[in-house]
């Protein structure tokens, strides 16, 4: 096996830092202070609220930045997005954080930071699947063409690995050699010089199944008055969000193996401005001591308040319009439903159009509308399912993926293509 370089993808760096400082591009942003790491929108093109010129700006300025927009068949948002994914993802200069992106919400998006050298990894091509391929390819050109043989595009796949199903760059009409920007971890395209063939490496995602089961776990968000304070992922079946007032006293070890994972809630930083909601803010925290518990289900996520704070919710599947208050020491409430959000997905899946919701929120100590402004609010948990968001972004890929393979067969005379796959052991 040849031995692995890394390679640079400093163009797509340079211009990516540029876009994000630029303050052009709605909802492209610094994500921190030390400018590592940065948002991008990432709302779905099928959305009834999907605005083109805003919401895919960047991703249409990646386009034209390649010199792909001179196809009026290419003015796609989808596929403008596939290719600046891709490229992000085949880049070791970039990672996606998955803990910090929000894409359950009105704006969603998608958070990625700048790998720096010393943590990049190296690429080790498959130098058999390479050699097969040239054989092929060798024996193709000492045949005659037939008649027909120029006007059909074959797209054959050189290798199967544990990698996302996605494509790099568009077809190319002048057969032009499409020019990689880092190591292969996504699809890539070229084409030949005298075959007008097609290679199309596809790389297919296996999920290995953990030793805890996917559907139990948590990402937690703690807002106060809209700025995050807190956030927390937990892999299990129960949570408990609480408030743990600072004392000298080291806790017991009764405390130290309670039965539930915890998330307490912090102090108010110092970041928040004094004066009478600060202070309503400090008034309310001792209320929520005992906290609230939330635990997953075969049928969904339920919760069961403990607190003297009143705590109100707001989530996909309630049955009836808010307020939704949650009782003390009374029977658990539905928050999420598991049945529910399978009927979403299905549909969204057959007919696309509104995503599902993966997420649900609480409001500790004030009502709680679904027309209110969470950022007004003392204290706010949202809650997401990283379970459910990963059924929902399988969903999403498949869609863009199908897309471009319609944009690849559109572009073939016959409106076909042909997959030859390859398993490589």
């Amino acid at each position: 096996m040849a031995a692995g370089r890394t390679r640079s993808t400093r163009r797509l760096r340079s211009w990516m830092v540029e876009q994000v400082s630029s303050g052009k591009y709605p909802g492209v942003m610094w994500e921190d202070e030390a400018k590592t790491m940065f948002r991008i929108p990432w709302k779905h093109a099928g959305k009834h609220d999907f605005r083109k010129e805003e919401d895919a700006a960047l991703f249409m300025a990646w386009a034209k930045f390649k010199g792909k927009l001179t196809d009026s068949k290419q003015d796609n948002p989808a596929i403008w997005k596939t290719r600046l994914r891709c490229a992000l993802n085949k880049s070791p200069e970039f990672k996606e954080v998955n803990e910090r992106a929000q894409l359950d919400i009105s704006e969603p998006y998608k958070v990625y930071r700048l790998v720096p050298i010393s943590e990049q990894g190296v690429v080790i091509p498959e130098k058999k699947t390479r050699e097969k391929s040239s054989r092929k390819l060798k024996r193709r050109k000492s045949q005659p063409d037939d008649e027909d043989s120029g006007r059909v595009r074959l797209i054959k796949t050189e290798e199967v690995a544990s990698q996302p199903l996605c494509v790099d760059e568009p077809l190319l009409q002048n057969h032009e050699p499409v020019q990689s920007e880092g190591p292969s971890r996504c699809t890539t395209i070229s084409t030949g010089d005298a075959l007008d063939e097609i290679r199309l490496d596809v790389r297919i995602e296996e999920s290995v199944p953990s030793a805890t089961s996917a559907d139990d776990s948590f990402d937690v968000a703690i807002r106060y008055l809209g700025q995050e304070v807190l956030r927390r992922q937990i892999q299990g079946t129960d949570v408990r969000i609480t408030y743990l007032p600072s004392s000298s006293v080291p806790p017991t070890l009764a405390a130290l193996n309670a039965r539930f994972p915890r998330i307490p809630l912090p102090e108010p930083p110092s970041s928040l401005l004094a004066g009478p909601t600060l202070q309503a803010l400090h008034t309310l925290l001792p209320f929520m001591e005992k906290g609230i518990v939330l635990t997953s289900t075969p049928q969904g996520v339920y919760g069961k308040r403990f607190c003297q704070g009143r705590i109100f919710w707001m989530g996909p599947h309630s049955v009836t319009p808010g307020p939704h208050r949650m009782e003390r020491n009374t029977e658990p409430v539905l928050l999420f439903s598991k049945d529910a959000f399978k009927q979403e997905l299905d549909r969204f899946c057959s007919a696309g159009g509104e995503r599902p919701q993966t997420s649900f929120n609480l409001c500790f100590g004030e009502e709680l509308n679904n027309t209110e402004d969470l950022s007004n609010k003392l204290i706010i948990a949202q809650v997401s399912l990283p379970w459910a968001e990963q059924q929902v972004q399988n969903s999403v890929s498949f869609f863009e993926t199908i897309s471009v393979f319609q944009t690849l067969a559109g572009q073939s005379p016959l409106g076909e293509i042909t997959l030859d796959i390859v398993t490589v052991p």
